[in-house]
Order: structure tokens, then C-alpha cells, then sequence
């Protein structure tokens, strides 16, 4: 064949080809025009007749679609509307959301904007860098607390600059909440600010810094401490105690030995501790005694010494409700299983709507619970915290989970069969990753409970996670289809600092069908596959016009 006559079939082949592609394009421009004209069932339908044509998902796309949706969203006057488009922005875990992200920065709302910088925090690029130190110069301070608590989680170059200007900025109550931001950044430059507020004239600034140094493991900072064991100041004294045994210092010996001898009995309680962490149990006997006359600290802490068991399993007996908790909780960390009776009583509600509240020594190295009635009728009352109160049974139920396997089911099937269904989410996920025969069994067994519709949702959602064999996966496809008009997400309060320190919550409503609502979705989109693309691109389509801007977010997140 001539080369004239190879050309010429090259041309006419690459013609055909451009023929052929053109409707493709022309597709992808009518799909990305449409949702620039807000026409959003229009554009998705337009993409859905491409997959069609083309035989698979443009990826590339559908982010286009996306970011071009949620910068619509941003827009809007719609409060409700606007708050959704910050969660799809942070769902989406994409760095071109950031720009839309930044608009939550700019309202004069604490609240969104701590909801913008949750999800700006999660990105590791300079942008996001940026954007924490712009919430700095927020108005409100709960901003920029927030905004200094993450540039320390991630030791920012100018984290020790900005967080120390702010410290000296406000009135001299506040400096107490800095040490554990100082502690969490680690460089030099850090440790010198931590080192001058160990000799801070406040108390409670000179407490919060050793508690933070022994925590972190600061063996560099004992020759400091050392000579804090000769002070008379009660609440220093059993900070620098604690200190001592988590640093491992064997030197103190005989100050310890000396301290858990004297009047004060949080000073006696940390310093025995800290001689049980030596190796000295010396003190052991006098912290049983001060157990069994009822010293709640005591009890608390005897859940960190073993072969203390037996006293703690007679305490459970006492007709003192605050005894009995206390010593339900102290047995669960040493996981013995004669904790469950007591335990059911803190995890399952009955008429006396028990709500849990810690309150700290002196020191604040010692930590006891007590039990309030009547909760609900409290709500209004400033002691009563109801989310930590949540958080602390949540806690409590994940740390069951290492008994033994046979107890653990038991207390399970109990919330089941109470009903409890603050803690079924919890629960769900403890099951799911235990993954043994008998738990996937109690999950099918809540699966099949008509009774308990909450239970019954979630556990079919496991059991879709887990891919086991069944009707579940159409179970649940039906049950978000059914649920296309409810309300996806709303705030709820954050937890303090420490306590969300290792959980990753989108902080959402305790909700009962907002929180499954947004657990199943995220399930689909982490499938990644074509088939729940195609379902998620009719969620938007087709449910509540105000979900679409977060379902999309999980869209591009599914995509990327």
C-alpha cells in the first residue's frame, strides 16, 4: 500500500474517531453547563445518559460537577443550605474545596466556623496552613483556640509564635489551657515556653505543665521536677508525684515512700501510684484500706493495681451508688467480668435517668465518677454535662469489648434488648470489628428484629459492611432511598480538647435517623464502585434538595 493511501486511511480513521467522541464531549459540556445553571437533576441526568453512552464513569467529571455545585452552594443565602455545603466541601477531602471551606472562616458564627476548620485541619498542604492562622485572627475565641489546637497537633513552624502571642494577649485566667498546646508541639522552642511555665507564679499553670510533661514522657525535664517534691503545695505535690512514676524516676523513692505517708490523701493516692509504677507496692495496703472506708478516689485508682480484684468485687455490694460505679469501672479496666452487673446499671437507663459526671483532685491527677438522677429534668444545670456524660458510657462500652468475648455478647444483647439506643451506633461498630462467629450471629439476630426498627436498620448496615451473605445490601439501599427527604446533618456540641484527642467524629447529631442516614451513605461511598456511584448520583437527584451539596461531597470523595 502507498504511503498517499496510508495517510489517507489514517486521516479518515482519526476523523471517524472525532465523530464519534464529539457526542461525548458534547455531553460532558451540557452535563458541566447545566450545573453551572443550577439545573441540577438536569446535569446529573445529562451525565447519566454519558456513562451510558460511553460505557463507564468519568471520575474527572464528576469532580468538575461537584466543585461546581458546592461553589453554588456557598453561595446561597439558605442557612441550611450553606452549612450543608461546608460538610460536602469537607467530605469531599478535597484540596479545591478549601477556597469553599474558607467561607465558613468569614461567618460570624463560632460555631460554623469551628465546622470549617475540623474539616481544614484534615488536609497536610500549605492552604490549609494558611487558613488555620487566618481563624486566628478570628473574633471569637473559641476560633482561635480551635485554630492553636491544631497548628500545635501539627507542629506548625509559627505555631509557638502565635499560640504564645495569644496566651500574653488574654487575661491571666486562660493561661492554664496553653502548657498542653506548648506540650503537643515538642520542638525547643516549645520546651523553653514549657519550662518557664513550670515556674509560673499561678498554681494551676505550674500543675497543668508537669501533668503535661509526664504524659509526654519528658525525662529531660526531672531535674526540674525533682525539686518540686519538696514543696508544700498540695495540688503541686501530686502532680510532680504522678510525674515521678510516669517518668520512671527511681531516684524519688524515698520522697514517694515519704509523700504516701503523709496527711493529704490525693498526694497519698498519686504517690503510691507512682511507687506501684517503680515497682514499690509498699503503699498498696494503705490505698486497699482507704478503698474499703469509701474514698472514692481510691477506689478509682485501684483500677490500675492488680490483685486488687476481690476488694473492688466486695466494694460492688455497697448500697452507696458512687461506691459501686466507681468500683464497676475500676474492675473493667482490669477486665474482670464481675463488673457487668454494675456496669448494666451505668450503660442501660432505667426510671432513675442516671446521667455521669468526673470530678478531679486538686492535683488533677485522680479522677472519680458520680452518678446525678434525674438527668433530663437537669439539662438547664451548668454541672450537668449530658455529651460528656454520653461520651463517658460510649467509652466504657468500647472498653467491655476486652473482656471475655462470652461476657461482652452478653452486655450486648442486654442494650439490645433494653432498647438503649444511644449506644446502638457504638455498639454496632464494637460488633462489626470483633467480626467473630458469635458477634456476626447477634448482629443477624438484631437484624431480624421488627420490634426495634433502630436496631434493626443498623444492623443490616453492618452486615452490608461486613459483606456478608444476605439481603442487605437492598435493605439498605431501600431504607436511604425511603429516607430521601429527611435532614442529613445538624451540629451538636463539641467535646473538650482531651476527649477528642483520639476520636474522629464528623460531630454530628445524636439523632437517631440523621446519624444512620449519614453512616449509610458514607458506607456506599466507600465502596468505590460503579454501582454505588450510580446510587449516590440518585440520592442527589431525586432526595431533600439541601442533602444534595453533602451528598455530592461524598460523591468526589468516592471519585478521587
Amino acid at each position: 500500500m502507498g504511503l498517499y493511501k496510508k495517510c489517507l486511511i489514517l486521516s479518515l480513521s482519526s476523523s471517524l474517531w472525532l465523530l464519534a467522541a464529539s457526542p461525548i464531549q458534547d455531553a460532558k459540556m451540557q452535563a458541566l453547563y447545566l450545573m453551572q445553571q443550577k439545573k441540577v437533576e438536569e446535569s446529573i441526568e445529562r451525565y447519566r445518559d454519558l456513562a451510558h453512552l460511553s460505557g463507564r464513569h468519568d471520575f474527572e467529571l464528576l469532580q468538575q460537577m461537584g466543585l461546581i455545585l458546592l461553589q453554588k452552594g456557598i453561595q446561597q443565602d439558605d442557612p441550611q443550605s450553606f452549612l450543608m455545603t461546608l460538610f460536602g466541601a469537607g467530605f469531599s477531602n478535597c484540596a479545591r474545596a478549601l477556597d469553599i471551606l474558607e467561607k465558613g472562616l468569614d461567618q460570624a458564627d463560632p460555631q460554623i466556623q469551628l465546622l470549617s476548620l475540623n474539616f481544614i485541619a484534615r488536609h497536610e498542604d500549605d492552604r490549609a496552613d494558611e487558613l488555620l492562622q487566618k481563624a486566628m485572627g478570628s473574633d471569637f475565641l473559641s476560633t482561635r483556640m480551635e485554630a492553636a489546637f491544631h497548628l500545635a497537633l501539627k507542629k506548625h513552624p509559627h505555631a509557638v509564635g502565635q499560640i504564645e502571642g495569644l496566651m500574653f494577649r488574654l487575661p491571666p485566667v486562660f493561661k492554664p489551657y496553653f502548657p498542653p498546646l506548648f506540650a503537643l508541639i515538642g520542638t525547643n522552642d516549645a520546651t523553653a515556653v514549657l519550662k518557664r511555665l513550670i515556674e509560673d507564679l499561678d498554681t494551676p499553670v505550674r500543675v497543668e505543665s508537669i501533668l503535661q510533661v509526664a504524659h509526654l514522657n519528658r525525662d529531660d525535664f526531672l531535674p526540674l521536677l525533682r525539686k518540686r517534691l519538696s514543696l508544700s503545695n498540695i495540688a503541686e505535690l501530686e502532680a510532680t508525684s504522678f510525674a515521678m512514676g510516669a517518668l520512671k524516676d527511681s531516684s524519688s523513692l524515698p520522697k514517694l515512700q515519704k509523700l504516701s505517708r503523709g496527711p493529704a490523701e490525693s498526694v497519698r493516692i498519686a504517690s503510691a501510684l507512682a511507687l506501684l509504677r517503680l515497682g514499690d507496692r509498699s503503699a498498696v495496703p494503705a490505698l486497699l484500706e482507704s478503698a474499703q472506708q469509701n474514698s472514692l478516689f481510691a477506689i478509682a485508682s485501684l483500677g490500675s493495681v492488680s490483685e486488687s480484684e476481690d476488694v473492688l468485687a466486695q466494694l460492688l455490694d455497697s448500697d452507696d451508688l458512687q461506691v459501686r460505679i466507681n468500683a464497676a469501672i475500676a474492675l473493667l479496666q482490669l477486665r474482670d467480668p464481675r463488673c457487668l452487673p454494675t456496669l448494666k446499671e451505668i450503660l442501660i437507663q432505667d426510671a432513675r435517668d442516671l446521667a455521669f459526671h468526673p470530678y478531679g483532685s486538686i492535683g488533677r491527677t485522680l479522677i472519680a465518677w458520680k452518678a446525678v438522677p434525674s438527668a433530663e429534668l437537669r439539662s438547664k444545670d451548668p454541672t450537668v454535662d449530658l455529651s460528656l456524660s454520653q461520651a463517658m458510657r460510649e467509652h466504657l462500652l468500647k472498653e467491655a469489648i476486652l473482656l471475655p468475648e462470652d461476657h461482652f455478647l452478653l452486655l450486648a444483647r442486654a442494650i439490645f434488648v433494653h432498647q438503649q439506643n444511644d449506644l446502638v451506633p457504638t455498639l454496632i461498630s464494637l460488633l462489626e470489628n470483633l467480626q467473630t462467629p458469635a458477634a456476626i450471629d447477634l448482629l443477624k439476630w438484631g437484624a431480624s428484629k421488627i420490634s426495634s426498627p433502630l436496631i434493626r436498620d443498623y444492623c443490616h448496615l453492618s452486615l452490608y459492611r461486613l459483606k456478608e451473605e444476605g439481603p442487605y445490601e437492598e435493605y439498605v439501599n431501600h431504607w436511604v432511598m425511603h429516607q430521601k427527604s429527611s435532614e442529613l446533618i445538624r451540629l451538636r456540641p463539641p467535646l473538650p480538647w482531651k476527649y477528642r484527642l483520639e476520636q474522629t467524629d464528623f460531630s454530628l447529631t445524636p439523632d437517631e435517623t440523621s446519624r444512620l442516614l449519614i453512616e449509610s451513605f458514607l458506607a456506599i461511598a466507600n465502596q468505590r464502585n460503579e454501582k454505588n456511584i450510580d446510587f449516590l448520583l440518585k440520592a442527589i437527584q431525586l432526595g431533600n434538595p439541601q442533602n444534595r451539596f453533602a451528598l455530592m461531597g461524598l460523591l468526589m470523595r468516592a471519585t478521587e
